[in-house]
């Protein structure tokens, strides 16, 4: 029995050493694709990337880091077909949903697919702010305000200095008419920085509320800043009876 089962063992090992050989290849090539990176040598960090994933077809961080060099050179089907090739590799890899929803938000707008790579990066993470802010800013271009407001206040229970979300969330408000409550994001907003659109947008929302002292709270702020958009602001202000 032992002189059956000997031969195979001895063939399952020889398999695996020379399947080891181009991982540690890989390895190699995915390690000086981040150095060249790092230099800012782009196209050879990619060259080196893409012999990572010849080398080794499942490294799902150097289809990534290949995607996302493809990406930065407009060459978006080459940069989803790599961040594709990650998620088929390891469906559980948040950068890389995220990463695809970032290119699908920014780059090569479809606001769905870039849903679906976020809401895939919450399934796996649940506590990464960023991607409930992705969330919301999705949802808000697509004039789902509504949609848009929970993923905003998530973003919020995770880190309550978060500007970006602060001025997410007053968005929402502000579009789905609910002004008093966008008044109060947009000037947690400002508390944070002095930010002149969270400014102009309170101030709109002030000219909502029939609330002319509010406004021109605002608009004395926002003249510091920004006398363009203080001027715009002013027009409502003047327009109130």
């Amino acid at each position: 029995m032992l002189k059956k089962i000997l031969p195979v063992f001895i063939a399952f090992f020889a398999i695996a050493a020379v399947n080891a050989q181009p991982g540690k290849k890989a390895v190699e090539f995915y390690k000086a694709g981040l150095k060249l990176k790092s230099e800012n040598k782009f196209p050879d960090a990619l060259v080196a990337f893409n012999t990572a994933t010849r080398f080794y077809l499942q490294y799902d961080s150097a289809w990534v880091e290949a995607g996302t060099l493809y990406r930065n050179s407009n060459q978006l089907d080459y940069s989803i077909f790599c961040y594709n090739r990650a998620i088929a590799v390891s469906p559980k890899m948040e950068a890389a949903w995220i990463a695809l929803g970032n290119l699908y938000r920014d780059v090569k707008p479809n606001l769905d697919s870039a849903l679906i790579c976020f809401s895939k990066a919450l399934s796996i993470d649940s506590t990464n702010k960023e991607t409930y802010y992705s969330m919301a800013w999705c949802y808000n271009a697509k004039s789902e305000f509504n949609n848009a407001i929970p993923y905003a206040i998530k973003a919020l229970e995770i880190d309550n200095n978060y500007r970006a979300a602060y001025n997410e969330l007053g968005h929402a408000y502000r579009r789905s008419e609910k002004f008093a409550e966008a008044i109060a994001q947009f000037k947690k907003n400002i508390a944070i920085s002095p930010v002149d659109l969270a400014m102009l947008y309170a101030g709109y929302c002030y000219t909502m509320l029939k609330d002319k002292e509010g406004a021109l709270e605002q608009y004395e702020a926002l003249k510091k800043i920004n006398e363009k958009m203080a001027a715009s602001l002013k027009k409502q202000i003047d327009a109130l009876q």
